[in-house]
């Protein structure tokens, strides 16, 4: 059993009890870094004392409720107020009986003797059940509804029956939870290996309605080309085969280049979230646009600028749901662009031109779109639309990891020296002539300084992308 060295330092307390996470994790063998403490004594004083005893950061969460935070190292230790007369009446008010288990300071020793356990939490550990320790407590934080979907796949459990009836009695009451609660829960279920069978079930369940209405609406749209639910169904498939590709490392579809793909996406592209996370998140809204730009042209039903529509459901998502500006940004830009490297499989070939302006509109980006893109020809049957979408993605990326001077060329001259050459001022002109400069390089029509130089002063005179004339 796992045993924090440093919580020793509590021992000479009465008042104090382990609570929650700590002990269920202990209990599977499973190390945490997350410590809960409930006090019936001065939990500032408590939680101010042991941060200096292990040199700690203290912050004060909720000072009205008496809730503090000692953060050391890579370690969190949470200290709160006992609610209630005792600790019986505190682990009452809990969510699951997995986490309504409370440990003395008098003894810290996980013997289960020394457990304290009033609603059988152990036995629902040893048998893998979700179980709630009441009907109320869903009542009072309603978010519950969805830890217990998030708890269910972390550990691999399962919700027993009588807490499904309370999950789908009050999940109407998501609505009156704090967005930024509801967010964090959902980017924790993103974060687990197989978030797609947790949103499968909070579907089933009637949580994902309350979450995110719109995409729940895609259900049964366009079943001609998405038999199984429509692209509802397409939408929770291609976050399972984006799954499977994290699965095998992306061996099988970029053998070359999975090694740099998988650093790339375990990048923060916010304080919260991964790119790997976000990239799922993406794949389920990538066609959110789908039902209201469905229209019946000759007789074939088409979705034309179903990206730009779907960018702006994604905003109306993104802010309900308080996603950062970048988070907003992010999913709005793969799903602008998710079409595009399937574009390209139609042309004869990949030319350096086409390949630098991809990376160029995509940016950080573009490797998260090719993998996106793939993901969504990996939705459909074994074919020439994943032969292609594989084989134009391999290019792109060999284009970008080993001929990056191609598609990335060195400048030739920054925007102060494009100021001092055609003695304009500063403005937006100049980002324009510097791209114009960027894509001649990649046609190889200019090779050195003196040829930029030229080549800048004809194209401010004639003010046109007439690359011939100059």
């Amino acid at each position: 059993m796992y045993k924090n060295k440093k919580i020793n330092y509590l021992r000479t307390y009465k008042n104090i009890w382990l609570v929650g996470g700590y002990i269920r994790d202990s209990l599977l063998d499973k190390i945490t870094k997350d410590i809960d403490f409930v006090t019936a004594g001065n939990t500032k004083k408590i939680a101010r004392k042991f941060a200096d005893k292990i040199n700690g950061s203290f912050v004060v969460l909720d000072n009205f409720n008496k809730t503090y935070r000692v953060v050391a190292d890579d370690e969190i230790y949470d200290f709160s107020k006992m609610q209630g007369k005792n600790i019986l009446e505190d682990l009452s008010r809990r969510d699951f009986t997995i986490n309504a288990m409370a440990l003395s300071f008098i003894t810290y020793d996980l013997r289960l003797t020394n457990v304290i356990d009033p609603f059988n939490g152990l036995s629902d550990i040893k048998n893998k059940v979700i179980r709630c320790v009441s009907e109320k407590n869903f009542v009072e934080d309603p978010l519950r509804l969805l830890r217990a979907y998030r708890f269910a796949g972390q550990l691999n459990f399962s919700i027993e029956r009588k807490t499904k009836g309370f999950i789908k009695k009050y999940s109407h009451k998501l609505k009156n939870i704090a967005s930024e609660r509801i967010q964090n829960e959902l980017f924790l279920m993103l974060e687990l290996s197989d978030s797609y069978d947790v949103i499968i079930k909070i579907y089933k369940a009637g949580l994902l309605e309350e979450i995110m209405p719109e995409l729940v609406k895609t259900l049964n749209t366009a079943r001609c080309y998405y038999p199984k639910m429509g692209l509802l169904g397409h939408s929770f498939y291609a976050l399972k085969t984006l799954e499977n590709f994290y699965a095998s490392d992306f061996k099988n579809i970029f053998p070359k280049f999975y090694k740099k793909i998988n650093t790339h996406l375990e990048e923060k592209l916010s304080k919260t979230a991964k790119r790997k996370t976000l990239l799922k998140l993406a794949a389920l809204l990538h066609d959110i646009g789908k039902p209201k730009s469905a229209k019946k042209i000759d007789g074939r039903l088409r979705f034309f600028e179903h990206e730009e529509m779907g960018c702006d459901i994604i905003n109306i998502i993104g802010k309900r749901l308080k996603l950062s500006n970048n988070e907003i940004k992010y999913l709005k830009t793969l799903t602008l662009h998710h079409m595009r490297l399937g574009n390209l499989t139609s042309a004869e070939k990949l030319t350096d031109r086409a390949a630098w302006r991809f990376f160029r509109d995509l940016r950080d980006d573009a490797i998260d779109l090719i993998v996106l893109s793939v993901t969504d020809a990996y939705t459909y049957p074994k074919g020439k639309t994943r032969t292609l979408h594989k084989i134009i993605a391999n290019k792109l990326l060999n284009k970008f990891y080993r001929q990056k001077e191609k598609i990335a060329p060195i400048k030739l001259l920054n925007g102060f020296e494009i100021m001092k050459t055609l003695k304009i001022p500063e403005s937006p002109l100049i980002g324009k002539i510097l791209k114009e400069l960027e894509e001649a390089q990649v046609l190889k029509k200019v090779k050195t300084k003196k040829e930029a130089e030229k080549f800048i002063k004809c194209l401010y005179k004639t003010k046109k992308n007439l690359y011939n004339d100059c």
